[in-house]
């Protein structure tokens, strides 16, 4: 028989990060995140502030506060950054739908000729059907298979339902030489569509992590942006080389969210927002999520 791992009880876990040197002022408050957060979750961010990740004992002066600020830091961080995504992939799915309809037709993401790869086709298409199968949007019931050529509701429905990442999939696989592609791109002050493909998957892919409440603030990027020097809006001067520290840091992936936003959402406060946020937790580390000095002069942060 396997043994069961016994788990720790609230006044263990506080007598062990007391042993490993965390100042807990509060016991009530240490409580009370350890019950609501969890233990786990939190060791997620409590691991930058200690000093070793072997012995798991923290910098001297670390207090419980510290953890908690970061935490909130962090989730509030998510919030931002997520309602900035929001504009951005509502933007996306209106512009893939309102360039691609007209020249291809109504459900031209399914129409194999306009894709480089059928197999990434057939792979939306399964995606699709899942969604369609457990969508229950009017819009998606009323749709009438037998009255209609089509098996799939057109892309004006079909296509709000999807998720950003699958929006980002059938964008890269567009064929370069529909033009279609390119204007897409040009919508977004960017020349390229390969540029503009490597840039909204990197967007997606952060919104997940949001989505999924991990970890933002000090996270290492896998997946880096394609540096980009020549664009037609409001850029940074200080642009992380490709495969540097910097460039697998959150401040580029901002760098890219606030690009974005000039399009989809003028006059937003995104800007603003993101320096009240730094303001009101002066003790993060804007060094560790890739902050330049004077990163807030740069002209994409006007």
């Amino acid at each position: 028989m396997n043994s069961i791992e016994r788990p720790f009880t609230l006044p263990d876990q506080i007598k062990i990060l007391e042993q490993r040197g965390l100042i807990i002022s509060s016991s009530d408050e240490s409580i009370h995140y350890l019950t609501h957060v969890g233990f786990y979750r939190l060791s997620g961010y409590w691991k930058y502030l200690q000093k070793s990740q072997v012995s798991n004992t923290f910098m001297t002066g670390t207090s419980f506060d510290h953890v908690i600020e970061l935490y909130n830091f962090d989730r509030e961080l998510r919030l931002l950054i997520m309602d900035a995504i929001e504009r951005i992939e509502v933007s996306f799915r209106a512009i893939l739908i309102n360039m691609m309809c007209p020249s291809y037709g109504s459900n031209w993401f399914a129409n194999k000729s306009v894709f480089f790869s059928e197999e990434r086709v057939n792979e939306v298409i399964e995606t699709i059907n899942r969604e369609l199968e457990r969508s229950d949007e009017d819009f998606i019931k009323q749709h009438d298979r037998r009255n209609s050529k089509y098996e799939h509701p057109p892309a004006w429905k079909t296509l709000h339902i999807l998720s950003f990442g699958t929006l980002s999939k059938i964008y890269r696989n567009i064929r370069s030489d529909v033009k279609e592609k390119k204007i897409i791109a040009n919508v977004y002050g960017i020349s390229k569509d390969k540029w503009f493909q490597s840039w909204i998957q990197v967007v997606s892919m952060l919104r997940n992590y949001c989505a999924h409440h991990s970890l933002i603030c000090y996270r290492i990027f896998s997946f880096l942006p394609r540096e980009i020097r020549h664009v037609k809006l409001r850029w940074i001067n200080n642009i992380p080389p490709t495969g540097s520290v910097e460039s697998e840091r959150l401040y580029y992936q901002l760098c890219i969210v606030r690009y974005l936003l000039h399009t989809a959402s003028p006059g937003n406060d995104f800007s603003y927002k993101l320096m009240e946020l730094l303001v009101k937790y002066r003790g993060i580390d804007l060094e560790r999520m890739g902050f330049p000095e004077n990163w807030d002069e740069e002209d994409l942060w006007q």
